[in-house]
């Protein structure tokens, strides 16, 4: 029984965690200038490990965070030598993992870095904990953690939260050969694939844009039913009856301490290596702040931008953007879902706050 687990999960490896060959490709196509096609269930850190391991030369300017600023590419920022290095459902380790991929490749980091900072990032018990699936991304993440804070990050601080488990991968703390639910996730996946399963998912340059894609920037093209405006896209987005519960967000009372210490920790190892750092706060649909700023159901949200609001003025970094989106001409039209404005959105508010307000000259597009 063990050799069928393990040539299972070898073979098949539906998550990419134990052959990076699918992301290696994709590597190659994306720096070669290529808009390249994101195929099923990639796995996205070893992706960003993939690219760097072959980037001739480090990016003037770096975007570390979540999906919620993966459309911040040099079309939209200005700024030419751009890497936008998102991810999905990134935590702060994964800030400190994709900074310090940059300094062991570069012995330095970027000369500016766009953080973009979701109010999740601050939750103790924020149950995001992929940073750990792949042992050389997690050894990264630790070492920087530790160097910047004197003690490696809490991996098990989900588990104190009995309420938290949405959002865990379902290996995580296993050794993806022998893991068992890694076996079933990969024979559901043979039963739904057939023998293509056996075959991953073979990068391919993108020319059909109802498929999601990676740009050369490393900014995110999602597939044209999202990305575009549509009755059904608005009709989702209004749907919204409650908090936001991604990461579990609605239990998230409090910028909790010691997130947002390492948090500063790291922001000031940046600044102290004369780097730039710019906050960006990607906003909420206008009908979802009615439920979480207004109606308070996340009171995490408002204490988190006040935070981090009052951090950027003691410490000269600009911010751009705001969590709620009525401070900007977009209307929940401009929204993908809930928490996800689309490209034209992000660009409104990328616009209004760092080329209008700026005391710098605008970025030339």
């Amino acid at each position: 029984m063990t050799g069928i687990v393990v040539g299972v999960n070898y073979f098949v490896d539906a998550s990419h965690v134990i052959s990076s060959r699918s992301q290696e490709e994709m590597a190659k196509l994306s720096l070669e200038g290529s808009i390249v096609a994101v195929p099923e269930n990639y796995n996205e850190r070893i992706y960003q490990m993939a690219v760097l391991n072959r980037m001739p030369s480090i990016p003037e300017t770096v975007v570390v965070g979540a999906s919620r600023g993966m459309f911040l590419g040099s079309e939209i920022t200005g700024f030419d030598n751009l890497y936008n290095s998102c991810i999905s459902g990134a935590c702060l380790e994964d800030y400190y993992a994709i900074l310090g991929l940059y300094r062991q490749r570069f012995s330095q980091y970027p000369e500016r870095v766009i953080l973009e900072v979701s109010p999740w990032v601050f939750f103790r018990y924020n149950p995001e904990i992929r940073w750990t699936e792949i042992y050389s991304y997690r050894i990264i993440a630790e070492k920087l953690y530790e160097e910047l804070n004197h003690r490696k990050p809490e991996i098990q601080a989900a588990e104190k939260d009995p309420g938290s488990s949405r959002g865990q991968p379902f290996y995580s703390r296993e050794n993806p050969y022998f893991s068992l639910p890694y076996f079933q996730y990969n024979c559901e996946t043979l039963r739904r694939k057939g023998l293509d399963a056996f075959r991953g998912d073979p990068a391919h340059v993108s020319t059909d844009p109802s498929e999601a894609a990676e740009y050369p920037d490393g900014s995110m093209r999602y597939p044209a039913s999202q990305e575009n405006a549509n009755e059904e896209r608005l009709a989702m987005v209004k749907a919204s009856s409650g908090p936001v519960t991604y990461e579990n967000a609605d239990k998230m009372a409090d910028v909790d301490p010691e997130k947002s210490g390492a948090f500063e920790a790291l922001v000031r190892d940046l600044l102290d290596r004369g780097t730039e750092v710019i906050f960006y706060l990607q906003p909420f649909s206008v009908r979802q702040c009615w439920f979480s700023l207004d109606e308070n159901m996340n009171p995490g949200f408002s204490l988190a931008e006040t935070y981090l609001l009052g951090f950027a003025a003691a410490n000269g970094i600009k911010v751009v953007g705001s969590y709620d989106a009525r401070q900007y001409s977009v209307n929940d039209e401009y929204f993908m879902d809930s928490i996800h404005p689309d490209r034209d959105g992000t660009q409104i508010v990328w616009t209004t706050d760092y080329c209008e307000e700026s005391a710098e000259p605008a970025p030339q597009f």
